[in-house]
């Protein structure tokens, strides 16, 4: 353990050294995308906090840094290795007791998926088929280091970009994510909360939720113990060519969950990446199984209240009251131009739109409208432009990725419903709680 700790120091340092104080600062294109490509290789081999750290600068910032750099950056989302199954066992061996180990079976040495700080595997336990994450070695131990690094990073293409935030409350949802995710209890016991809000939901007819069950014997805050669940993950689903009838179900389905997990529960799996969803489909109608619950998040009655008032703000049209929102909630920065105020704004008042469109007689959206995806890109791309002092509004970070996941899934489904009653069902449902 001591000598992994050892060498991953010892990469941190070989690639500061290789990137170079002078030359990391350099405004130089070329010499930016070669310092990118040696960041990208160098969190790729190091797995972890730098290279998720990594995926959600990729993600937050894709407007605000140079996109040579993004595009590299971007790359760590599909670039995680499997951990050699050796260690793999080692790992189990150190975290369970020896006899649990003997009552597992059939142990895959081939996960079924790998992620940045950990892998899942197959096995069967005491009969049930059942899956196991693990958490790779040493990792809670590197994430200061890893977040120094990525912060040195974000702080120089700042620079570089023109531009002077202040990033530290972004690196602190960072960092709060990042032990929370590397601690698999947590992850337990926020899939067991869920289950209990889900278990009093009643979803439309024709289509179920369900979570795994958790093994707490065999679960540890580094290995974490499920049931197996049948399905296929929600992309290649939608490969499959479903009609339009059952895409139209899945995509209302989740739009509705969303809603309830923030306005009614204040419980938000914030991660929307599409294996997070698993769909079985048979003739009594669609089940969606909701897998890894370690990037959920708690929301507090008093924030939910104040972003029902940013809402209302943005419908109301009153300028002066929604500028001084967003100062005061730390959404923007006050040194911010007028322009940049009014080109948000803008972009608020574009991404209500759906709730209060029409064609014809009917309230119908569709997600996959070219025009609106164009007219939204502008908008971001006007107010990133504009944007000096102001780095995303950490509070929603996780929130909006969520609801970002959620908005590009009805549009791969290319759905064209109806959502104007849910902004009078958000209304209700924060209303419920007074």
């Amino acid at each position: 353990m001591k000598f992994s700790y050892l060498n991953r120091s010892f990469e941190l340092v070989k690639l500061l050294t290789q990137l170079g104080i002078k030359e990391f600062q350099s405004s130089d294109l070329k010499s930016r995308f070669e310092q990118a490509l040696l960041i990208s290789k160098s969190l790729s081999k190091l797995k972890g906090a730098a290279m998720k750290a990594g995926q959600l600068l990729s993600l937050d910032l894709d407007d605000y840094f140079p996109k040579e750099a993004i595009e590299i950056l971007s790359q760590l989302q599909n670039s995680a290795t499997a951990y050699p199954f050796e260690k793999i066992k080692i790992i189990l061996k150190s975290e369970l007791k020896s006899e649990n180990i003997e009552l597992m079976q059939s142990l895959s040495p081939v996960p079924l998926g790998v992620a940045s700080i950990g892998q899942v595997h197959k096995a069967s336990y005491l009969g049930q088929e059942i899956v196991l994450k693990v958490q790779y070695a040493d990792l809670v131990s590197s994430v200061e280091s890893d977040l120094m690094l990525l912060k040195t990073i974000a702080q120089t293409f700042c620079q570089v970009s023109g531009r002077k935030m202040n990033l530290k409350p972004m690196f602190e949802e960072f960092r709060s994510i990042l032990y929370q995710e590397l601690d698999y209890k947590k992850e337990a016991d926020f899939l067991l909360e869920y289950k209990e809000k889900l278990s009093h939901y009643q979803p439309r007819a024709g289509l179920t939720f369900r979570t795994p069950r958790v093994f707490p014997e065999i679960s540890t805050s580094k290995v974490l113990a499920m049931t197996f669940e049948k399905g296929v993950s929600l992309r290649d689903w939608m490969n499959s060519g479903p009609n339009e009838i059952d895409r139209s179900l899945v995509a209302t389905s989740l739009i509705d969950l969303y809603i309830h997990e923030f306005f009614d529960w204040g419980l938000v799996q914030t991660d929307p990446n599409l294996g997070n969803f698993l769909i079985d489909q048979d003739e009594s109608g669609i089940h969606i199984c909701l897998i890894d619950f370690g990037a959920t998040r708690h929301y507090s009655r008093d924030f939910i209240e104040k972003y029902i008032h940013l809402l209302e703000l943005v419908v109301s049209n009153k300028r002066l009251e929604l500028k001084n929102f967003l100062i005061e909630f730390e959404f923007m920065d006050q040194r911010e131009s007028d322009s940049a105020f009014q080109s948000f704004e803008k972009l608020l008042q574009l991404s209500i739109t759906p709730f209060f469109n029409s064609e014809s007689k009917n309230n119908y959206f569709n997600f996959a409208d070219l025009n609106f995806l164009e007219e939204s890109k502008i908008a971001v791309n006007n107010l990133t432009q504009k944007l000096v002092y102001s780095p995303p509004p950490h509070s929603i970070l996780f929130l909006h990725r969520k609801l970002a996941g959620v908005y590009s899934i009805l549009k791969n489904l290319n759905a064209k419903i109806d959502i104007s009653p849910y902004w009078q069902m958000m209304m209700d449902l924060s209303n419920k709680h007074h």
